[in-house]
């Protein structure tokens, strides 16, 4: 690898350049292989000629040179043409000695393009030192830390200015500073903000400025590791707010406080949007008014026709969507909402909430699937001598259009209580629309469901707006 290169002459350039043409259509396959950096390899160990014609064209070729910790990098980087751009990817955490090759690579600083580390506390103190040059060519950087706690890096990392970076993710890294890294990174598409330490927390406002400035961006995930990461209560931002624009952004995700999300929210206009996913921190308090206003100036929030209730051990996550034509294989989740808390009471009660804020946007709501895991369905049954009914009619009350509602089998009991309250007089008070029950179950237990909530169904009946009872799911 290290001789001489014999330039081709013109006619054999002709040559040279239908073969460049069948290396193009190699690389276009191998690139949905499992290691796509050294795909061309063995091209380049057929004869001289071949290695010239790849070597002259790296870019066209997408050539990359891959280093991970056992990489030789001092003794082999410099065989390989500069024009090669360097991969740097570790994704086992090894001894700390062995990080020795990669920060060798990392020092390469004009040449790296990508990055993708899980590193050790030990290494992370070392990238912090050894990246404080710009990377003119990076234009993925993935670093990922465990439990240890990882340094705080500072504002001077790589140099503070990384022009052609397209791809950011940060795994359990304090980074304050990393809005003045984003103000040079104007081709970022995807910004991942992971389990952020109380150490790196950047204020929403801060953050909603600095990603109205990356109008290239389409996914950001931000989330923290602990509900300490709240907005000062006594700063929240007033109604009437400029707000950042962020014109490609189809993605959003977030896991945290629902004050921080809040505040963020208020800051930013999302026109492209597509999904909204949120994790939430449990509180009683759970006020979203922002939020509330945000999803209203979303017009792909205007039309939600599907939700999902879930109950499970960690929590609630309710989810709204689309499905057309109807199905359950085409449901498309717009905006989902997941609250952590222990406890069906408290399940029950932050459900209640959500759906009651977010009404408003229920109206054209038709089906409506509610399921639990086996841990919830226990819970339940600890807790089924206090069934919280008048909660359950609060969820209820929030879809005055839905027409279909599918009860998992080991809630039915519970819901048909709720359901009850539904009788003589107050038949019509909740689910006006409702003309579907689907128990999809053994038939035992659907007969036992069945008799649960016949009062409800003789009621629906003698007010000429019967209920039927399917003991399929919905289709």
């Amino acid at each position: 690898m290290q001789g001489q290169v014999v330039m081709p002459n013109r006619k054999a350039r002709s040559v040279n350049q239908r073969q460049s043409e069948i290396f193009d259509f190699c690389q276009m396959t191998q690139m949905y292989r499992y290691d796509p950096p050294r795909w061309w390899h063995a091209l380049v160990h057929v004869c001289r000629r071949w290695r010239y014609i790849v070597f002259e064209s790296p870019l066209r070729l997408h050539l990359q040179l891959l280093c991970n910790a056992k990489t030789p990098v001092k003794k082999s980087l410099n065989v390989w043409p500069r024009a090669i751009p360097i991969v740097i990817e570790e994704s086992i955490l090894r001894p700390p000695q062995s990080g020795a090759n990669v920060i060798a690579a990392i020092e390469h600083h004009d040449r790296v393009s990508e990055i993708d580390l899980y590193a050790s506390s030990t290494l992370m103190k070392q990238l912090h030192e050894v990246m404080k040059k710009p990377y003119p060519v990076l234009t993925r950087l993935r670093l990922y830390m465990g439990q240890n706690s990882a340094p705080v890096l500072r504002g001077t990392f790589l140099g503070g200015s990384a022009p052609r970076l397209k791809e950011l993710s940060l795994t359990g890294i304090p980074f304050p500073a990393l809005p003045k890294l984003l103000s040079s990174c104007h081709d970022l598409v995807d910004v991942e903000l992971r389990k952020i330490p109380d150490t790196g927390y950047i204020s929403p406002e801060t953050m909603a400025t600095a990603l109205s400035a990356l109008t290239k961006l389409k996914f950001v995930y931000i989330g923290f590791e602990s509900r300490a990461a709240s907005p000062d209560p006594t700063n929240r931002p007033p109604s009437l707010l400029t707000r950042g624009v962020l014109p490609a952004l189809t993605r959003l995700e977030f896991h945290g406080s629902n004050e921080y999300f809040d505040d963020l929210v208020a800051r930013i206009d999302t026109p492209a949007i597509i999904s909204v996913h949120t994790w939430f921190f449990f509180q009683f308090d759970f006020d979203i008014p922002h939020f509330l206003q945000f999803i209203g100036r979303t017009q792909m929030f205007g039309s939600f026709k599907e939700a999902d209730l879930y109950f499970g051990d960690e929590g609630v996550n309710i989810r709204f969507g689309h499905c057309d034509p109807p199905g359950r294989d085409d449901f498309q989740i717009a905006l989902s909402i997941m609250i952590f808390c222990h406890g069906l009471d408290r399940q029950v009660v932050c459900a209640a909430k959500i759906c009651g804020k977010i009404s408003p946007f229920l109206s054209n709501v038709k089906r409506l699937l509610i399921n639990s895991n086996e841990v919830a369905y226990l819970a339940f049954w600890n807790w089924k001598d206090h069934v919280d009914n008048p909660r359950w009619l609060e969820i209820f009350h929030a879809f005055s259009a839905l027409q279909h509602m599918q009860i998992p089998p080991k809630l039915g009991g519970i819901i048909a209580s709720a359901l009850r309250e539904l009788t003589g007089e107050r038949v019509m008070d909740a689910l006006p629309m409702l003309r579907h029950l689907y128990l999809p179950s053994f038939y035992e237990t659907f007969l036992s469901t069945r008799r649960a909530i016949e009062p409800f169904i003789s009621s629906r009946q003698h007010s000429n707006h019967p209920v039927t009872a399917h003991l399929t799911e919905m289709d």
